[in-house]
């Protein structure tokens, strides 16, 4: 029963080692700035994987640009959808967000703010069937016809909130930088299978940078670092990625192959290292957390994998940034 109560009352927020692959659950107002036209991007991530059923979350989002007011100017939508699943699917999570931004550039080479708004709509679902209550202890083990004893207890529980988010970029030929904040559920809901209406769900307030430069057209870095709050805690996440073009002077959207190391620390919880590889406009990575927590409970023990997909769409007119292009932005 206080599982149950502790999944409903403290569901977590997703919070990815790989966070720069997953930009709509960082700022809203990332939502078409990428240097490609068109982006899809999916996180993969299985936790606790060990003694006990492992907590699995998977997220699809896509983004672009829909209209270009002019060279510099442009309206992006996006839209996500995010899964979360634990208990052997007795604990479902579902997100549907979906987000418009605007770029207003500052000087003429498109360097500025972009604002954006969005919505997100939640449903959490726990299968009663599947779980058993003291009361329903006999002599020969769990018995499921018996009543629960739980009269209070409801199979789901929805809510819809506002998301918003404030994004500055500014990008030279071989750099980037990015800089932003966002709220998401602002607007108070209730959530709650155990019918309870002081079960609010609370904002989430993000800050995050992200830098990134080619030393040439071989070579380059990024770095990025998050911040989110949420009911007084904190989590904070650094990341850093090195690039290898495989074939200089061609980015070729046919022949581009790149290699990409790098490690992401959460404060305080694990060091993931990461691997990846590009191959045309598709590029594709994997972490593993090995736990760099204080504490030393059995948790401590159990594995975290994550699995990132990352396709971009390039219109034929488009020229790429080397710096940005680098990216998983």
């Amino acid at each position: 029963m206080w599982l149950l109560v502790g999944f409903q009352s403290y569901a977590q927020e997703p919070n990815f080692s790989q966070f720069i692959s997953s930009p709509l659950t960082i700022n809203p107002a990332l939502t078409g700035t990428s240097d490609a036209d068109w982006r899809i991007s999916s996180v993969i991530r299985s936790q606790w994987i060990g003694n006990v059923s492992p907590y699995s979350t998977q997220t699809i989002s896509v983004d672009g640009r829909v209209k270009n007011i002019d060279d510099q100017r442009y309206f992006g939508l996006g839209g996500m959808i995010l899964s979360e699943r634990a208990m052997d699917g007795l604990y479902k999570n579902n997100f549907i967000n979906l987000n418009a931004s605007y770029h207003q550039a500052l000087d003429e080479n498109g360097n500025g703010l972009s604002v954006s708004l969005g919505v997100v709509s939640n449903n959490a679902r726990v299968d009663l069937g599947g779980l058993s209550f003291d009361q329903q202890l006999s002599n020969i083990g769990f018995d499921r016809a018996l009543p629960t004893g739980e009269n209070t207890i409801g199979r789901s529980s929805s809510y819809t909130s506002a998301v918003a988010g404030l994004l500055y970029t500014y990008d030279t030929e071989n750099s980037f930088i990015n800089a932003g904040i966002s709220g998401y559920r602002f607007v108070s809901a209730t959530r709650s299978v155990m019918n309870d209406p002081m079960q609010k769900i609370s904002p989430r307030y993000t800050a995050h940078a992200d830098f990134g430069t080619s030393f040439s057209d071989q070579l380059s870095v990024t770095g990025s670092v998050l911040y989110m709050r949420q009911n007084g805690i904190a989590s904070t996440s650094f990341g850093t990625m090195l690039g290898y073009t495989l074939s200089q002077n061609d980015f070729a959207e046919d022949k581009f192959r790149m290699f990409n190391l790098g490690v992401f620390y959460r404060l305080n919880d694990a060091v993931s290292p990461y691997l990846g590889y590009t191959f045309n406009n598709l590029q594709v990575g994997i972490s593993y957390d090995v736990n760099a927590s204080t504490s030393k409970g059995a948790a401590s023990t159990y594995k975290s994998v994550e699995l990132t997909v990352l396709y971009k769409k390039y219109l034929p007119t488009y020229r790429k940034r080397i710096g940005r292009f680098h990216s998983p932005y």
